[in-house]
């Protein structure tokens, strides 16, 4: 029933060309569950496919880490901490949005693989688990959430670990099939018992919420797009910014949507977040003339036509995309336009910077304070602070003395954001100082063009 497996070029193997693949040398370098995960993973089994092994190390390879560190890194590092699953855990209705929508996600996951099976779409319900995990799961749920795994006293901590608990136990049972040894190790770490001798789905998975996975694909889309606002803008994601304007296309933002707000505030940094029902209002629109098809209808009248199209007010270009006929008249014709007549551009009002996709539209306010400016600063420095600690090897709960030096507009940060700057990087002891004494070690820090000198040193609170 299995093709052939050809080279990195399409070329079928053979000891004549030289280019045939010794499976023992392959499997050593890169492991059984690897292997085995590119093979269904590239193609059905019943086609031919391309066998690279560079390819296995940049994409299974980094899936496959990936998995190992949500489970090592994150999981089992801070539930040492001393959380087991029990029914302290608070029931997933009564947990966060976004814990409701990864276990939503999870299931509909879960049903899709089960019914691709079914119909021996392997390759389908491969990609469908890897997709899910690296993009669901790893790229957004954990990298939102990873605050919430350092405690585990309140009902918040217990869920999101029973939340990322039954997410890596499901993930595993989905990609035993594919990858069975290293599912098998985190499975049996998870439950105590074997992933091949647990059901392939569970009897009563998490209830699928349409609409709640409706809402957050609309989140990403929208912080997506604000992100390409803030690097056209030139203003890192760090600095704090006064608003952003949403448009989502095909209905308005309902209670769902709003419940996720949040995490738009959150990761656009931004103070607050409005939707509008178009971009009308904040977008002046205007129109580029294609030559080339407007010369196959205008003929020699073709720059009075240009002409006419470029005239054309923003209202009657917003009713055009809405679906009306706009019909331009020279001297001696006339023609409807059709869209690939011109190229309609998009002016954003005021210090408003805005991008647009598919419908969704999202609109920066660039301005910043004097205000935003300095609570920007005071996050550069506790990013830059909290990869000091790493690098100086500090544990995660290492209280420090922290002095920063550095000119007013520093000095005048730190002071504003004092309280949080401390509890952010674990500083009872912060000071600001012009200048360090030095009788500490000192480390530079440039803080997007600001030079700043810190000294800090762990302290004990025995």
């Amino acid at each position: 029933m299995n093709d052939l497996v050809l080279d990195k070029d399409g070329i079928k193997m053979s000891k004549s060309r030289g280019n045939a693949v010794e499976p023992w040398g392959v499997l050593s370098t890169h492991g059984a569950d690897a292997v085995r995960l590119f093979l269904i993973a590239s193609s059905q089994v019943w086609l031919p496919r391309r066998f690279d092994e560079a390819l296995i190390r940049e994409t299974i390879g980094r899936f496959l880490l990936t998995l190992k560190n949500v489970y090592s890194g994150i999981f089992a590092t801070y539930a040492n901490f001393g959380w087991t699953p029990s029914l302290d855990d608070p029931a997933p209705d009564m947990r966060q949005p976004i814990d409701r929508w990864v276990l939503s996600r999870l299931s509909t996951v879960e049903s899709r693989c089960d019914a691709l099976l079914k119909e021996y779409q392997a390759t389908h319900a491969v990609n469908a688990v890897m997709d899910f995990f690296m993009d669901d799961v790893s790229n957004w749920y954990v990298r939102l959430n990873r605050h919430r795994f350092y405690d585990i006293e309140t009902a918040d901590n217990r869920a999101a670990f029973a939340t990322l608990h039954e997410i890596l136990t499901v993930t595993c049972r989905l990609l035993a099939p594919f990858a069975p040894f290293l599912s098998d190790w985190i499975h049996t770490e998870l439950t105590g018992g074997s992933v091949h001798t647990s059901p392939y789905v569970r009897p009563e998975p998490t209830r699928i919420d349409a609409g709640l996975e409706r809402a957050m694909a609309d989140v990403r889309s929208l912080v997506t797009l604000g992100r390409a606002a803030r690097e056209e803008a030139g203003i890192k994601v760090r600095q704090p910014l006064i608003s952003m304007l949403c448009v989502v296309p095909g209905h308005a933002a309902d209670d769902v949507l709003r419940s996720l707000v949040p995490l738009i505030t959150s990761e656009m940094n931004v103070k607050r977040v409005d939707f509008a029902s178009s971009a009308d209002d904040f977008v002046t629109l205007e129109a580029k003339p294609n030559f080339r098809t407007l010369g196959k209808k205008f003929g020699k009248e073709t720059p009075a036509a240009a002409a006419l199209i470029a005239a054309l007010s923003s209202d009657v270009l917003t009713r055009f995309e809405h679906g009306e006929t706009v019909v331009v008249a020279t001297a001696e014709q006339s023609h409807p336009l059709a869209a690939d007549d011109m190229t309609i551009l998009r002016r954003a009002s005021g210090d408003l910077v805005v991008k647009y996709a598919d419908g969704y539209v999202a609109a920066i306010d660039s301005t910043v304070t004097p205000e935003l400016r300095q609570e920007g600063i005071a996050r550069e420095l506790v990013n830059r602070v909290q990869r000091l600690r790493k690098e100086l090897a500090f544990a995660v709960s290492d209280r420090i003395a922290l002095t920063v030096a550095g000119g007013v507009e520093v000095i005048e940060a730190v002071t504003a954001h004092r309280d949080w700057i401390s509890a952010e990087v674990l500083a009872p002891e912060l000071n600001s100082v012009p200048l360090l004494d030095g009788a500490r070690p000192a480390y530079h820090l440039d803080l997007d063009g600001l030079p700043v000198d810190v000294s800090l040193t762990r302290i004990d609170l025995s």
